[in-house]
């Protein structure tokens, strides 16, 4: 790791957390599919992970440390709401999944980026659409009645859109050095 600072000091938490937030919400969501269950259990996890922060190994890596926090949290949260129990329970098949999601986020990193430029090269009201759509969970009939379309109109709106995003992915992916 490399870090010399002290494994009680609350800002070196937060970045260590901040830097691995993606990871552990992937992981979350990959057992637990319901965005909202995947939210609250991302919420308990940095709860608990902030106040047995000074638990913390410094010189082991931080993302593995939380993702067990996560697996317990996840745990505890379907258990609460009967969901899915025998799943978490299989711990050869969590630790797979853990590992396969870091092999797809190096896969795929590089392309989200891409994507993230191609959004920020929209009009604006397209890049309105795609992030009230995708980032904020924005139903299509509040999408239409927000920009006072139809749902028809709005679900031809996205599929362009998204047309125009592939391509535009696809000619950063083609440029030489960052395909």
């Amino acid at each position: 790791m490399g870090d010399s600072a002290p494994t009680n000091d609350r800002g070196h938490f937060l970045r260590l957390f901040l830097e691995a937030e993606r990871d552990i919400h992937r992981y979350i969501c990959a057992i637990l599919p319901n965005p909202q269950d995947a939210r609250d259990v991302l919420q308990e996890t940095a709860l608990a992970l902030w106040e047995e922060f000074d638990q913390y190994d410094a010189t082991r890596p931080f993302t593995p440390w939380a993702v067990r926090f996560a697996l317990n949290k996840a745990r505890q949260h379907a258990s609460r709401h009967a969901r899915r129990p025998h799943l978490l329970a299989d711990e050869p098949l969590l630790e797979k999944l853990f590992a396969e999601q870091l092999t797809q986020r190096e896969r795929f990193e590089p392309r989200q980026d891409r994507l993230r430029h191609c959004v920020e090269r929209l009009p604006p009201h397209h890049a309105a659409l795609i992030r009230g759509y995708y980032w904020d969970g924005l139903g299509i009939e509040q999408l239409a009645s927000d920009g006072q379309s139809s749902v028809d109109a709005i679900y031809k709106r996205l599929q362009r859109i998204r047309v125009i995003l592939l391509e535009c992915v696809r000619l950063l992916e083609a440029e030489p050095g960052t395909g």
